[in-house]
């Protein structure tokens, strides 16, 4: 008695069902589909019962809430245009602001800098009126104690009285000299508190200045905060004014399919595209050509003993795990 070829052809009508019952599914959803289709464009030749026209009604209600939600949504959309071109212009002014600004104050630290260097020479020459006042005070006397010396003497030389008359000189020189120092002291030192003032000036002018920077920036980053969340609320918005939308047209497919049944039961073709009407008829065809294939292998399985059909794939499933672990020994 033959155990095998039962069993391989068993095996064979089991394989040949699965395949038949994916093309099945597949040519379901494509039948689906395409009845959708078939409805879609010819809903409106779809007269004939109470519950078919109970699904043209359904698609009216569902198109005239999807024109609403669709105008809804294009308001919304120019409304965000308009917020994001108001955006780019408050982005702008801020910007010229801005740097106008810091433009001012860049000038301002530039006007600080000859008035520094001025400042600074003012202040490395002033010590020096401090220091030869002194000194001149000691030359004088010097030049006095000498003077009152050769004036002692009972007798002169030439060179004694040349000596003399410079030291006069000296000694009428030295306080004018001192008087001139004073005079260009109480200068500088006027010229240093102007100066000093003026820097004082260009510095609040300045902090003033960064202060508006500050203030510009803070106000802008406010403004462009709000705009934005408005623009964000509003887009939020029309994304499930879209959404909804989309369900809406999602939700018009089973009143499509049943339309397009109903067309295809009575022999309706959409009288622009009648290859719909075709291609849902070849695709009832392939799916009851795969169901019959089916059918006549589950036929040829009754048909075939059945205690020797399960002896022979239990020998085939025996053969099989034995073939693998014999491979799985051999790898390891």
């Amino acid at each position: 008695m033959d155990y095998f070829s039962p069993g391989l052809r068993e095996f064979a009508r089991i394989g040949s069902r699965a395949a038949a019952r994916f093309r099945i599914s597949t040519r379901s959803r494509e039948l689906s589909k395409a009845e959708a289709q078939l409805g879609l464009l010819g809903w409106q030749q779809a007269d004939y019962d109470v519950d078919t026209q109970r699904q043209v009604q359904e698609i009216y209600a569902v198109e005239q809430e999807q024109s609403k939600l669709t105008n809804q949504a294009a308001a919304l959309f120019t409304e965000v245009r308009l917020q994001q071109t108001k955006r780019e212009t408050a982005r702008k002014e801020h910007e010229e602001e801005r740097q106008k600004l810091e433009a001012a104050e860049r000038k301002l630290r530039e006007a600080r800098l000859p008035l520094e260097r001025q400042l600074a020479e003012k202040q490395k020459v002033e010590p020096n009126f401090e220091k030869r006042i002194p000194a001149l005070d000691r030359e004088l006397r010097d030049v006095q104690k000498r003077y009152s010396e050769l004036l002692g003497m009972e007798t002169h030389t030439a060179a004694s009285r040349n000596e003399l008359i410079l030291l006069r000189e000296r000694s009428v020189a030295i306080p004018n000299e001192k008087s001139d120092l004073r005079t260009q002291h109480l200068r500088t030192a006027s010229e240093i508190r102007a100066l000093e003032s003026a820097l004082e000036s260009g510095e609040a002018e300045i902090a003033a200045t960064h202060q508006k920077i500050r203030t510009n920036e803070a106000q802008w980053a406010e403004q462009d905060r709000e705009i934005h969340q408005g623009i964000r609320e509003r887009e939020k918005k029309k994304e499930g004014i879209e959404k909804r939308i989309q369900e809406l047209e999602n939700a018009k497919f089973d009143p499509y399919k049943r339309i397009g049944q109903v067309l295809a039961d009575n022999q309706i073709a959409p009288l622009n595209q009648p290859e719909a009407l075709r291609k849902v008829h070849t695709l009832r065809f392939r799916i009851a050509e795969q169901q019959q294939r089916i059918a006549d292998s589950q036929a040829a399985t009754a048909a075939e003993a059945g205690p020797l059909v399960r002896t022979s794939m239990f020998l085939w499933a025996g053969i099989a795990a034995g073939t693998i672990v014999v491979l799985i020994a051999a790898l390891t």
